[in-house]
This record gives C-alpha cells, sequence and structure tokens, in this order.
C-alpha cells in the first residue's frame, strides 16, 4: 500500500518567483489607480533620477539597494535594460534577479498594470507601476491598486476560457485548464461538468471527479452548492478559500458561469493587509500538530462527524504541510484530504517501506492520551520516503492524527554537499554513470535531488520532472509568474551560487521558499534545492 501512496503524489516541474509580471500589460495611462497615487508613485521615480544625477551611479545604486530607500509599499527597481537584469531593488531578493518583460521603455516614462507579491503582507495583486529610461538604466515604482479593479480581468478570463472551449472542444480545454501554462498570475480555471463534478482543477488536482456540492469552507459555509446554482448569466460567490501565495485561508471572490451544461469558474483574494505571515510559519512544529488536531476535535464536538470529515477532506483544511488524517473507531480512515483512495482502508494495514507498521504504532492513541510516531512518509515535493513524526489521539473512538516533515538542521550545508557528491561521482565516473544514477530514485537524500545541464544547455537529468529531460534550461519559466528560472540557472559559475524563488506545491497550492544551490563544473551545471524559510 504504501508503494501505491506514493504515487499519487503529483509534481510541478517549476514554480513562483519573488516577481510576478509575465503577463504585464503597457499603457500609456489607466483608470486602475487614484490619480493621487499615481502622482506619489511618479514623484518617487522621479526624486530617484535626481539622486542619481546629484549622487552619482554608485551612490544610487546602493542607496536603492537599502531598506531606508522604501516608502510605504514604494520600493524602487532600477534595470540594466540590456542585461535584462536588476542592479538595485529596495527588496535584497531580487539584486541580480533577471528583469521582467519591459517592452519599449521611453524618457519620458510609461505606466505599467501588472500583478506583484506584496513584501509585507505577501499576498499577490494589482499593481500599478511607472517606469522611465534614464542614462541606459530603468527606474521602476509602483503602488498596488484595489482589488475591486480585478472584477472585470476576472470575466474576461472566463470568457477565453468559455471561447477556448467553443473553438477546441471539450477535450482540449480540459487539457489546457489542468496545466499550468493556463494559470495567469493567481487566476485559474476551475472547470465543473455537467454533473458537477470537477473536470480541471489546476492547482489541485486531486478535486478531478468529486463533487463541487460537496465542498464546504471552514466557517461551514456550503460554497459548492452556491457555486452549483451557476447561471448562463454569471453569478459572484464570496467564501473563504486557501490562497497559495499568502499560504493562509482568506476571502476570495468568484466569478462563475454556466455555459453549455458547464461550470466556468475563477476568482480572486481581496485585500488583506492585517494578514502577516501564516500561523505555522517559525511556529514549534509538534506544538502547532496538537494545536491543529485539536481543532480537528473542536470542529467534531461543535459541529458534528459529518461537517468535520466535509471540511477535513477538502483542501480548505490544509495548513502548509499539515492536514488531517482521521479514522472511523474501527480505524478505517473517513478523512485523507491529500490520498483519498486511503478513505475506506485499514490504517493497521499501512506499512513503511521499511517494514514498520506505522499504521498499528498510530492506532495505539487512546482516549485523550495522544501518541508520538516516527516513520517514513513521501515526501510531497520530491517523492522521497522521508522522515516524518505523527501524532494521533482518539475522541469518542475516533482517532485524529496530522504531522510534519523534521527539517534538517542545515539545508544549506546538506545542499551543498549533495551536489558536490555529484561533481565527485562525475569526477570518478563519468557523464553517462552520473546520468544514469541520478536519473534514478536511489539517488534522492530527503528533499534533495539533481537536475543535471548539459554542455549545450540541455537538461541531462531532472528526476522530479522526468518529461523535461532534453529541453533547452533557459526554455524554462515559471508558468504562473514567468520568472526564467533557467536562464538564473545558466548563470552558474564555478564558484556557485544560490538562486532564491517560490513554488506552490501542486497539491495543496501552498507557496514553497525554494533555495536552488547552482554550480557550473566542466562545463556542466550541477544543482538541487531545498525548501524553508524565505530568504532574507
Amino acid at each position: 500500500m504504501f508503494r501505491d501512496v506514493c504515487r499519487v503524489f503529483v509534481l510541478a516541474l517549476v514554480a513562483g518567483a519573488m516577481w510576478v509580471g509575465g503577463n504585464a500589460q503597457i499603457t500609456s495611462s489607466s483608470a486602475m489607480a487614484a490619480d493621487d497615487d499615481d502622482a506619489l508613485t511618479k514623484a518617487y521615480v522621479m526624486k530617484a533620477i535626481e539622486r542619481y544625477q546629484r549622487d552619482g551611479r554608485e551612490a544610487a545604486l546602493a542607496y536603492y539597494n537599502s531598506r531606508e530607500s522604501i516608502e510605504g509599499e514604494r520600493f524602487m527597481n532600477i534595470i540594466d535594460p540590456q542585461q535584462s537584469v536588476i542592479l538595485a531593488s529596495g527588496l535584497s531578493t531580487r539584486v541580480g534577479a533577471p528583469a521582467p518583460a519591459l517592452g519599449p521603455v521611453t524618457p519620458e516614462g510609461i505606466w505599467m498594470d501588472h500583478q506583484d507579491i506584496h513584501h509585507i503582507t505577501r499576498q499577490l495583486g494589482p499593481k500599478r507601476s511607472f517606469l522611465i529610461r534614464h542614462d541606459d538604466l530603468v527606474f521602476m515604482a509602483g503602488h498596488f491598486t484595489l482589488q475591486e479593479n480585478l472584477a472585470d480581468v476576472t470575466r474576461n478570463y472566463i470568457a477565453k476560457a468559455i471561447a477556448h472551449y467553443g473553438r477546441e472542444g471539450l477535450e482540449a480545454t480540459v487539457a489546457y485548464y489542468n496545466s499550468r501554462e493556463s494559470v495567469d498570475g493567481h487566476f485559474y480555471l476551475f472547470l465543473i461538468g455537467a454533473d458537477d463534478l470537477y473536470l480541471a482543477h489546476p492547482i489541485f488536482p486531486h478535486l478531478i471527479g468529486t463533487d463541487i456540492k460537496d465542498v464546504v469552507g471552514s466557517d461551514g459555509q456550503e460554497l459548492g452548492k452556491e457555486i452549483a446554482e451557476a447561471t448562463e448569466e454569471g453569478h459572484w460567490v464570496e467564501y473563504l478559500w486557501p490562497n497559495p501565495v499568502t499560504q493562509r485561508e482568506e476571502h476570495k471572490a468568484a466569478w462563475v458561469v454556466r455555459h453549455d451544461g458547464l461550470i466556468f469558474a475563477s476568482g480572486y483574494y481581496t485585500s488583506d493587509t492585517e494578514a502577516g505571515s501564516p500561523p505555522w510559519q517559525g511556529a514549534d512544529p509538534r506544538e502547532y500538530t496538537v494545536a491543529y488536531v485539536q481543532r480537528a476535535i473542536e470542529r467534531y464536538k461543535s459541529d458534528g462527524l459529518e461537517a468535520m470529515k466535509a471540511y477535513y477532506n477538502s483542501v480548505a483544511s490544509i495548513e502548509g504541510e499539515w492536514y488531517l488524517f482521521a479514522t472511523d473507531a474501527d480505524d478505517i480512515y473517513h478523512v485523507h484530504p491529500l490520498i483519498s483512495k486511503l478513505i475506506g482502508t485499514d490504517l493497521k494495514d499501512v506499512v513503511g517501506s521499511d517494514g514498520y507498521e506505522l499504521g498499528k504504532a498510530l492506532v495505539k492513541a487512546e482516549e485523550g492520551v495522544g501518541v508520538w510516531v516516527e516513520y517514513l512518509w513521501p515526501h510531497p515535493v520530491t517523492l522521497a520516503e522521508v522522515p516524518k513524526v505523527g501524532y494521533a489521539i482518539r475522541r469518542d473512538g475516533l482517532l485524529f492524527a496530522s504531522g510534519y516533515y523534521p527539517a534538517p538542521e542545515s539545508p544549506e550545508a546538506g545542499t551543498k554537499a549533495y551536489v558536490q557528491a555529484a561533481i565527485d561521482k562525475y569526477k570518478q565516473e563519468g557523464l553517462e554513470a552520473t546520468v544514469a544514477y541520478y536519473g534514478s530514485r536511489e539517488s534522492i537524500e530527503g528533499q534533495s535531488s539533481l537536475f543535471l545541464i548539459d554542455e549545450n544547455g540541455r537538461i541531462a537529468v531532472f528526476l522530479v520532472a522526468p518529461g523535461a529531460v532534453g529541453l533547452n534550461i533557459e526554455s524554462v519559466k515559471v508558468p504562473s509568474t514567468g520568472f526564467e528560472l533557467g536562464k538564473e540557472i545558466v548563470r552558474a559559475t564555478e564558484a556557485g551560487h544560490w538562486i532564491h524563488y517560490q513554488r506552490p506545491n501542486v497539491r495543496t497550492g501552498v507557496i514553497l521558499d525554494a533555495h536552488a544551490w547552482v554550480i557550473r563544473y566542466d562545463g556542466l551545471v550541477f544543482g538541487s534545492s531545498y525548501f524553508g524559510e524565505p530568504a532574507d
């Protein structure tokens, strides 16, 4: 059973980045921002040019690489358009990163409407930026606009999806909108069949085949039933839903339209400037696990068994790496939001690949007396079986459980050592043997797996996404953001460097902060990554 469970996890090839502007539209003017906000942004940019003229290039770059230069939500990006790289930014993580596609920027300046992640709330939202060319550099800053402006964008996204269906047919539409290619910023389509079963969901693919009417929010709202009431005229449904950018449950507004019997739906998250970091970030994982399980028990006590099962079998219940798995009094699974095939099976039958009867250990939990169990379980990122710590406790005979993956003490050192071991193997055994070994699951260590780029810039090894082998690495972009990850990888030198970016867990939608170490040796690029806290 354990090996079957491994196969249900699905990976994305690439993911999010701190810059979100792949589908930016450049305009000379826009009604999306208030005049006073436009004036403040333009004044901030012009002040930067004055500083540059007064103090010189070096001093200006130094100042705008400091936090001191940030004014509220406005921070400067100074870009070298020839090299397409950010030379200075109030957000230090962006310095040296590839610049977004800008198009022609004039000495008179232009306005650009795009999406970005707020540096305080880490929430994706619409942004309006002013760009101006001066002395062969581009100076750029912006402000976030009202979320309500996304209503028309949402309707247009749905209209394009319906047009795609009319032009290409159902099968092609389902295939496209189940792909990351279809994701535009934080817009993605969830497509429902005439029988109200999910046909497409690129963020939460395990929902496919389930009934939209069964989806219940954390507050008890039967949001799925409201969505299923969609008409040809369309209507808005507002509800709580996990935001894959902020990693928190937030208010979402979705536009839903019934067309040709199908439901086309998409939405956006409303602004929540008080959201802050997710509650589990920096929390003690054991304490958070116990608290998470206790909240599930409280929901069972207050709302009843069926409501508890409905909520915890939905993606709305997932918090970071925490999700509930639960059984009835006979130890038969009735809750598992990630591996629905386990529902109806006996927890006592679950055995790890090392032979450890982890299921029997978990069911030893008693009424009011929890048990902690350490075992191997597939990591949702690499698919590798890694140590997991699970906690289980009973209430009314039912078993409630959750767990976490212990973080390595020094992931940076471990990642570097893993890459160096790959280089050593190459030195000793040659390219063919290295590709064969690191193309096998045997090579995975915890979160670490290797990606290897050959002398021609082609992907020779990418175990977590084998379909990418043979592709030109420079063509690899983050589908939802346009971040040119491949171009950053090929910049690797013999000294090596870190790449910090973000990618969503394709099953939970939770944003993962990725940290990749890449180094060039003998014309090849060796790299690996780990997932942890955001970079400073």
